[in-house]
C-alpha cells in the first residue's frame, strides 16, 4: 500500500495555511501527482490521484514501466500482473489482492476511472521489487528498480579496445577485439575501484574491499591480466589512499596502512614491479619513514613528486624522489607548526604533471575536511622558473577534473566552489606559455565536468556539459534520476565556440569521455538512471553512436562527482599523428628526428610499413606530418621518445594514412559505405552461432566506388535478396599500399533485427 501522510482535522484557516505551504498532501482526487520510474516521468493516459491518503495510478502503465506483463479478463474484471517469480491478481473495485497466492488487503479498493483501473502505487511497485519514496512538497513519487544483475555485450562486431568497468560492485573486463566475446567477471565479493591499465595494456590494477560498503573496510591492491585471468593481491596490507602505474613500465607506486580500524598509516612509499604474474615489492620510503599524503609519477617514469604534510617540525613540502632514492625539493610553503583555531594549507593533493615534466599542478588541502569539501585552491608550479606558484582559483579536489594538453602548455580544469557537482562548475583553461592567461569557457546556466584534451595540441577539449540541476541534496537514495538530465559530451575548440558531440534521449546523461589515440573515435558512458547505463562509441567527427556494453553500474560519488570512474579503456590501436620538421641527425649514428614545438621525437620506420623508410629520406628537411606509434622502448639515440613511423606526408599534402572509413548504412537497394582515400572496400558478415571467431567471418564481396570528390568517397554493395544467417555486417577498408585501415559496422545487431533492417524478411 502507498499511504500519503494523513492530515489531522484542524481549524479551517489553519488547514488552508498548511495546504498552501505544501506540508500536507493534496486532497483526494487532486491533480498534479507526478511519478518517476528510474528517473523517467510516467505519463499515463489517466493521471495519478490521491484517494484517502493513498496515491493511485493506472495499473497497466505502471506495471509495464516496471517491466511486468499485464493481462485483463473482461468477464471477471480481473487484472493479472506477471514477472519472473511474481504473479499478482486483483479485481477492479475490490480491496483484496493476491501476490503469489498470498492474500493482501489494500487500504482502498481498486478504482476505475475513464476505463482505466487504478491501484495503490506503493503496493504494486514494492510487490514488483522496486523502492518507493514520496515528496509531499512536490507531490512526487520516485520509484527505483534494482539495477540489472549482469552486464552484457551489445555490439557483437570487433572494436580495437579493452574495457574495464564495474557492475553491482564487481569488476568486469571485455576484450572488444574478439568478436562476440562477452564480459568476464573478475571479482565476486566486496566492492572495487578501478585504478587503470598498465602502459602496455597487459594488466589492470584495482582496489578491492572485503565488504560491499566502502566505508566498512579497507582497500587492498590487486592486479589482473587483460583476459581476466591471473588476478592476485599485490601487498598483504591495505593501501593508504591510492595506487598508480608508472607511465613507462608495469610498476605500481603506493603507500600502506594498518589492516585494523582507524587511520594508521605505515608512513612508507612502495614500488611493486609486476613481472611474470608476480609482484616484486621494494620500498622507496621504508615503514615509519615519512607520511606521503599524495604522489604522482613524472612523465618519464624515473621519479615521483611526493607531498609531505605540514607538521610541528616541518612546513608543507613537495619533493622529487627518484627511483634510486635521490631527493630534491620542488616546493616549500608556509611555516612549521600546527596552531589550533587557525586555517592553513596542511598538504598538497591531487598532484598532476604536465606531459613534458615542466609544470606540476596541485590542490592545497586545508586543515579542515569540511572546508576542503567546499573548494580548495589550485596552483601550478613551473620547475624551470622556481618562485611563487601560479594561483588558478578555487576548484574541487577531483583528479578527473584536471587535464593537461598533449604539449604541456595548457591546463584545463573545472573551476567553482561548493561541494555540489551539479551547479556552479565551469571549464577553465590556463595558457602557461602566454604568461598564465586564464580563460573561462563556461556557459550561463550550464555545469561542466571531466575535461579531456584531444590528441593534437591545438585540438581543443572534450567535456561533459548539461543544465545546472539544484535538486541534488546528497541523500536522495530512492531517486534514480540522472543528476544532470540532458548532459552531453561537448567539444570546446580553442578558437571557436563549444559544440555538442553526442546526442541522446531526454532524461539521460553522458559521462567519462575517452578519445582514441588517433583522435578519430569517442567512447563514453551514457546513464539512463543515476546508478546505471551503457558504454557507447561513435566517430568524433560525427556518425551513429553504437552501444557496446549494457548494464554498467556504479556510484554517483560524493555530491554527484561520479568519481572514481566506473570505466577504464585501453585502445589497442595506439596510432598518433604529429607535425614538425623532419631532420637528419648524426648524434650517436645517422637517424631521423622530428622537431616539434614541445621537443623532439626519434623516428624509426615501422617494419610493417616499408614505404615509411623511403618517405623519411624523401621528405628530410621539410615540414611534415608523421603517423605512427610512440613507444616506451629504449632508444639507442636517447634524444627523445621513439616513434615507429607508418607514413610521412609533407605539410599540406594528403597523408597515406588518411584512408579511413566514416560510415556504413542501408540505402535500399544498396549497402552504402563512405570514406576517404580508400583503394578497396570489402563487405563481411559475422555468421550466427556460438564460438564464432574471426576466422569464421564470411566475405560477401567487394563494394564498388560510385562517387569521389576531393578524397570523399561513396561505395555501394547490393543488399542480398534472401535472408542471411549473420548477426552483424561490417565494411573493411584498404589504402593504396594494401594496408587494412579499419572497419565500420552496420549499426544493427542480431539475425532477426539485421534482416528486418535489410528488408530480407517481413517487418
Amino acid at each position: 500500500m502507498y499511504h500519503a501522510p494523513k492530515t489531522l482535522k484542524p481549524l479551517a484557516l489553519l488547514a488552508l495555511f498548511f495546504l498552501l505551504a505544501g506540508l500536507f498532501p493534496a486532497p483526494a482526487g487532486a491533480a498534479g501527482v507526478t511519478i518517476f520510474v528510474d528517473g523517467r516521468e510516467l505519463n499515463p493516459e489517466e493521471p495519478a490521484v490521491i484517494q484517502d491518503g493513498c496515491v493511485l495510478a493506472p495499473v497497466r502503465a505502471l506495471a509495464q514501466a516496471l517491466r511486468a506483463q499485464v493481462a485483463w479478463k473482461e468477464a471477471s474484471r480481473e487484472i493479472i500482473i506477471t514477472r519472473p517469480q511474481t504473479t499478482i491478481r486483483m479485481v477492479a473495485g475490490s480491496k483484496d489482492v493476491f501476490k503469489n497466492d498470498i492474500k493482501y488487503t489494500l487500504a482502498v479498493p481498486l478504482q476505475v476511472r475513464n476505463g482505466r483501473v487504478l491501484a495503490p502505487v506503493r503496493f504494486l511497485a514494492e510487490s514488483l521489487g522496486a523502492g518507493v519514496s514520496w515528496n509531499s512538497l512536490t507531490l512526487t513519487v520516485a520509484i527505483t528498480t534494482p539495477p540489472p544483475a549482469v552486464p552484457e555485450r551489445v555490439y557483437a562486431a570487433p572494436f580495437p579496445a579493452r574495457v574495464a568497468f564495474t557492475a553491482n560492485n564487481n569488476l568486469w573486463l571485455l576484450d572488444g577485439s574478439q568478436a562476440g566475446a562477452g564480459p568476464v567477471r573478475v571479482t565476486k565479493d566486496g566492492a572495487v575501484q578501478i585504478l587503470g591499465w598498465s602502459p602496455d595494456g597487459q594488466w589492470l590494477a584495482y582496489l578491492q574491499w572485503e565488504t560491499p560498503n566502502f566505508r566498512a573496510g579497507k582497500p587492498y591492491l590487486w592486479v589482473v591480466r587483460a583476459d581476466g585471468s591471473g588476478a592476485f593481491q599485490v601487498d598483504s596490507r591495505p593501501v593508504l589512499a591510492k595506487a598508480a602505474w608508472s607511465p613507462a613500465a608495469s610498476i605500481l607506486a603506493y603507500s600502506t596502512q594498518g589492516p585494523a580500524g582507524g587511520y594508521a598509516p605505515d608512513m612508507n612509499l612502495k614500488l611493486a614491479a609486476i613481472e611474470s604474474g608476480k609482484a616484486k615489492v621494494t620500498a622507496l620510503i621504508p615503514d615509519k619513514g615519512e607520511l606521503v599524503e599524495d604522489f604522482a609519477w613524472a612523465p618519464d617514469g624515473q621519479s615521483l613528486a611526493i607531498s609531505l604534510p605540514r607538521t610541528q617540525d616541518e612546513p608543507l613540502r613537495i619533493d622529487r624522489l627518484t627511483l634510486k632514492g635521490e631527493r630534491s625539493n620542488l616546493l616549500t610553503l608556509g611555516e612549521a607548526g600546527t596552531p589550533i583555531g587557525e586555517v592553513y594549507p596542511s598538504f598538497a593533493y591531487g598532484l598532476s604533471w604536465s606531459p613534458d615534466g615542466r609544470y606540476l599542478a596541485y590542490h592545497l588541502h586545508p586543515n579542515s575536511a569540511s572546508l576542503a569539501a567546499d573548494g580548495v585552491d589550485l596552483q601550478v608550479l613551473d620547475l624551470e622558473q622556481p618562485g611563487k606558484p601560479l594561483d588558478l582559483g578555487v576548484t574541487l579536489n577531483y583528479s578527473g577534473w584536471l587535464a593537461w594538453s598533449p604539449d604541456g602548455s595548457r591546463l584545463a580544469y573545472i573551476r567553482g566552489g561548493g561541494r555540489d557537482a551539479t551547479i556552479d562548475k565551469r571549464l577553465t583553461i590556463v595558457d602557461l606559455e602566454a604568461g598564465g592567461k586564464i580563460t573561462d569557457y563556461g556557459q550561463a546556466g550550464q555545469v561542466d565536468t571531466m575535461p579531456v584534451w584531444l590528441p593534437a595540441a591545438d585540438g581543443g577539449v572534450l567535456l561533459c556539459r548539461g543544465p545546472e540541476n539544484k535538486y541534488w541534496e546528497g541523500n536522495q537514495q530512492n531517486d534514480a534520476r540522472v543528476l544532470v538530465p540532458g548532459q552531453r559530451i561537448w567539444w570546446q575548440k580553442l578558437d571557436g565556440p563549444a559544440v555538442p558531440v553526442t546526442s541522446g534521449p531526454a532524461g539521460s546523461a553522458d559521462y567519462y569521455p575517452s578519445v582514441s589515440p588517433d583522435g578519430q573515435n569517442l567512447t563514453y558512458l551514457r546513464l539512463d538512471r543515476r546508478d546505471s547505463g551503457s558504454i557507447y562509441q561513435q566517430p568524433l567527427a560525427g556518425g551513429p553512436a553504437v552501444e557496446l556494453v549494457r548494464n554498467v553500474t556504479g556510484s554517483s560519488g560524493y555530491y554527484g562527482n561520479y568519481h572514481p570512474a566506473w570505466v577504464s579503456i585501453y585502445y589497442l590501436d595506439q596510432t598518433v599523428r604529429v607535425s614538425g620538421k623532419l631532420v637528419v641527425s648524426d648524434v650517436e649514428g645517422r637517424h631521423y628526428e622530428l622537431e616539434t614545438a614541445r621537443g623532439r621525437l626519434v623516428l624509426v620506420p615501422d617494419k610493417d610499413y616499408p614505404a615509411a623508410a623511403r618517405d623519411l629520406e624523401k621528405y628530410a628537411g621539410q615540414e611534415v606530418m608523421i603517423t605512427g606509434v610512440i613507444t616506451r622502448e629504449a632508444s639507442l639515440y636517447m634524444r627523445g621518445p621513439l616513434l615507429r613511423v607508418r607514413s610521412v606526408t609533407p605539410t599540406g599534402g594528403t597523408p597515406a594514412s588518411a584512408a579511413r572509413l566514416t560510415s556504413f548504412a542501408i540505402d535500399r537497394p544498396n549497402l552504402v559505405v563512405k570514406g576517404r582515400y580508400l583503394a578497396r572496400v570489402e563487405i563481411w558478415a559475422i555468421p550466427a552461432g556460438t564460438g564464432i571467431t574471426e576466422k569464421d567471418y564470411t566475405l560477401l564481396g567487394p563494394a564498388v566506388k560510385k562517387v569521389e570528390t576531393g578524397g570523399e568517397q561513396v561505395w555501394t554493395f547490393p543488399i542480398p535478396r534472401e535472408t542471411i544467417l549473420a548477426t552483424a555486417l561490417f565494411a573493411r577498408g584498404y589504402d593504396e599500399q594494401g594496408r587494412d585501415v579499419g572497419r565500420v559496422s552496420l549499426p544493427v545487431i542480431g539475425v532477426t533485427e539485421l534482416n528486418k533492417a535489410l528488408g530480407t524478411v517481413s517487418n
